[in-house]
C-alpha cells in the first residue's frame, strides 16, 4: 500500500489513540473493582476516591486525544483508491470489534443548516470527496454517483 498517502498516518494515529483510551477504560475498571470489593463503598463514594479520580481523568484525556485523532481521519482526504479503502476498512473493523459510540463518537457538522449526524455520515462523505477528486480518467461521474473504472477502460 502506498504509505504516502496522508490517511495512512492519521489511520495509524487514530489506532494509537483508540488503544490507550481502550487501556484507560480498563485501568478505570480495575480501580472500580478494586475499590468495590477491597472495601465496602457505598455508591457515589467511588467517584471521590483519589485512585478514581485519576483513574477517569485518564480516560477523559484519552478520549479527548482520540476524538481529535477521529476528526483528522475526516479532515485528511485520502489521495489514492487504497487510501480510501484502508480509511473505509479501519472503520469497519472497529466498528465491529468495539463500542463504536467511544471509538467515533456522535460529531456536529459545522454548518447550522445541517443535522447532527453519526460519524459514519462523516466518514463515508469523506471518502466520496477524495474519490471525487482523484485522477479524472479513473473516475466516472454519473448524476450524484459516482463509477469507479479502471483507467483506459471503456464503460
Amino acid at each position: 500500500m502506498n504509505t504516502d498517502d496522508p490517511i495512512i498516518a492519521a489511520i495509524e494515529a487514530h489506532r494509537r489513540a483508540w488503544a490507550q483510551t481502550r487501556a484507560a477504560f480498563e485501568h478505570e475498571s480495575a480501580v472500580e473493582d478494586e475499590l468495590g470489593t477491597a472495601v465496602r463503598v457505598f455508591a457515589g463514594e467511588v467517584e471521590n476516591d483519589p485512585r478514581w479520580i485519576v483513574a477517569n481523568a485518564a480516560v477523559e484525556h484519552a478520549l479527548a486525544v482520540q476524538d481529535d485523532l477521529a476528526v483528522e481521519l475526516l479532515e485528511s482526504q485520502p489521495t489514492t483508491i487504497a487510501g480510501a479503502a484502508a480509511l473505509l476498512t479501519y472503520y469497519v473493523d472497529l466498528v465491529a470489534t468495539a463500542q463504536p459510540e467511544v471509538a467515533f463518537r456522535e460529531l456536529e457538522s459545522k454548518s447550522i443548516d445541517e443535522p447532527r449526524r453519526d460519524f459514519a455520515y462523516f466518514i463515508i462523505r469523506n471518502v466520496a470527496a477524495a474519490l471525487r477528486n482523484m485522477e479524472p480518467e479513473a473516475v466516472e461521474h454519473h448524476g450524484a454517483v459516482a463509477h469507479l473504472v479502471p483507467v483506459g477502460a471503456a464503460e
